[in-house]
């Protein structure tokens, strides 16, 4: 099951981020943090709106902040070492 914050901001990065750097460069923390808050109150925010157009970086920024955020790594300790 894939979390929804997630696969909107995947959806939302294919159709509006193909801009070098997408996941390279951080948004502006306030617009992260205000994304994040939506989602956090269970709301599906609108990510067309022009403060997360303007600031695409933001939608890529979270994302990378949920998995930094996770309790265990995707790539978890137990299968470090064949991973690497």
């Amino acid at each position: 099951l894939v979390p929804q914050v997630l696969k909107s901001c995947t959806e939302f990065i294919e159709k509006h981020g193909i801009v070098d750097g997408i996941y390279r460069l951080s948004g502006i923390a306030s617009n992260i943090q205000k994304l994040r808050h939506e989602f956090d109150s269970e709301q599906i925010p609108d990510l067309t709106k022009d403060i997360y157009i303007q600031d695409i970086h933001c939608v890529g920024s979270l994302c990378k902040l949920y998995f930094r955020e996770l309790p265990n790594p995707l790539l978890t300790y137990q299968l470090y070492e064949k991973f690497s």
